[in-house]
């Protein structure tokens, strides 16, 4: 059993480094390979944006083949493509493989969170995912840090060629821990739906992200926009429709589950922006270095840690309304705080903000997945994990896409821009705290 939470957190590890580490290390790829800025937008979303999309599909491929085959066909693909990004030698190139590595990981996290529900039950399953999503989140901040380290002292490539022995560690784990490879799905999958969500959502997300380049009445922000809204609206319908759909999306008439899920796309939503705007705010407008910079994160580490160690005990206990709402206000505060601090120009500011910020994700992340996925059957799990990991990184992504174009659009240039984008990323995670009060169970009904 230890080495199937082992073989999962190094999962957890390799996923959050490689979305954390990519904010530090952006001023140096640019240099090294003379991106543009629109190209660095692209970088930096590529990966958030195939996970996304791929994630519900993902899913149900680990509920039809199985999470432990999930998972090393996943773990394989995501040490293939960490290696071509350290390879690549042109802007096409780094996208591509970037995409490639969310694809991969699209594929393992929900096979990951599916072999954690099927081998832990009740109490140790939360303290399990406390450890699975706290020795990540850990990462998270540490991952900035081991980015800046990299890129200033032996280059940023070998931020993602170490995980490839990773990789190898977690199947090997996996493989000899032999956990079940329970096959709950039907093996008949909804091409045409996966097709429609494919299209829909990849042209909404490339009108938000191109919104800064295209211009706000462009022909192709609004074709892109167009084809995203029909994609979407004739997904819906088909999934409602169909014999074996794509997602049962019936899964989000569950108060619960849907609660949960809100309030992890605002946590993807702000952690996303902390970390990745975070990073690269310290290096661009406070001038520091890329090892420095990743350090000035640090102060979000050892709040993250404390919260996740205190809520595996106390999540039955204080229940997920209490722990949902608490968090998104920590949250809430720490990125005002970051807000404030970048429009001063403080380094020390911006630290105060980052202990609040470590304190709500801590309180969120574990909490509101297990919220979600105690919400649905068994054999929705697989589904239900990929809905709300979905729900995660598309708030990551439209972060990106909202700060970005708050940059871009502000007078006063990226100082006030990034500012402005914080502050709107707060107002996201304060509705985030309305959420959590309305729809989340409440102690007495916290379990399943």
């Amino acid at each position: 059993m230890n080495r199937v939470l082992a073989a999962c957190t190094i999962t957890m590890v390799l996923l959050v480094l490689d979305s954390s580490i990519i904010g530090v290390m952006v001023p140096s790829i640019r240099a090294d390979l003379d991106l543009s800025s629109a190209d660095v937008a692209w970088v930096v979303s590529s990966y958030l944006l195939a996970l996304a999309v791929l994630l519900p599909i993902g899913g149900r491929l680990s509920d039809t083949v199985g999470p432990v085959t999930a998972f090393v066909v996943g773990m394989a693909g995501f040490a293939g493509a960490s290696a071509g990004i350290a390879f690549s030698g042109t802007d096409l190139a780094l996208i591509g493989w970037r995409a490639l590595a969310g694809a991969a990981a699209a594929l393992l996290m929900p096979a990951t969170l599916s072999i954690i529900i099927g081998e832990f039950a009740d109490e140790a399953r939360a303290r399990a995912l406390a450890v699975y999503a706290g020795v990540g989140q850990a990462f998270a901040t540490v991952g900035p840090a081991f980015g800046g380290l990299c890129a200033e002292f032996v280059g940023w490539q070998w931020a993602f060629l170490i995980n490839i022995p990773v990789g190898a560690a977690g199947i090997g784990l996996i493989l000899s821990a032999r956990p079940a490879n329970r096959r709950t799905a039907d093996a008949r999958f909804d091409v045409p739906g996966a097709a429609l969500l494919i299209v829909g959502a990849t042209a909404m997300v490339t009108a938000l992200l191109q919104l800064p380049v295209w211009g706000l009445l462009a022909w192709p922000t609004v074709a892109c926009a167009f084809v995203g809204v029909v994609g979407l609206i004739v997904f819906v319908r088909r999934c409602r429709r169909a014999t074996h759909p794509v997602l049962n999306l019936r899964m989000f008439a569950n108060r619960s589950f849907t609660g949960g899920a809100l309030v992890l796309a605002a946590l993807g939503f702000g952690m996303t922006v902390a970390t990745i705007y975070g990073a690269i705010t310290l290096q661009q407008t406070l001038e520091l270095s890329p090892a420095a910079g990743g350090l000035a994160l640090l102060p979000m580490v050892i709040p993250l840690l404390i919260a996740t160690r205190w809520v595996a005990t106390a999540y039955t206990r204080v229940g997920a309304r209490r722990i949902g709402v608490a968090g998104s206000t920590a949250l809430t505060a720490g990125l005002l705080v970051i807000a404030a601090g970048v429009a001063l120009g403080s380094v020390w500011v911006v630290g105060t903000g980052l202990v609040p910020t470590g304190v709500g994700i801590g309180l969120l992340l574990s909490p509101m997945t297990n919220a979600s996925l105690s919400a649905v059957s068994d054999t929705e799990r697989g589904q239900a994990s990929g809905l709300v990991s979905t729900a995660r990184q598309l708030g990551g992504v439209v972060g990106v896409g909202v700060v970005s174009t708050c940059i871009a659009l502000a007078p006063g240039g990226d100082p006030a821009g990034t500012a402005i984008g914080f502050a709107v990323t707060a107002a996201v995670t304060l509705g985030a705290v309305l959420i959590a009060a309305r729809m989340l169970p409440a102690p007495a009904t916290s379990g399943r």
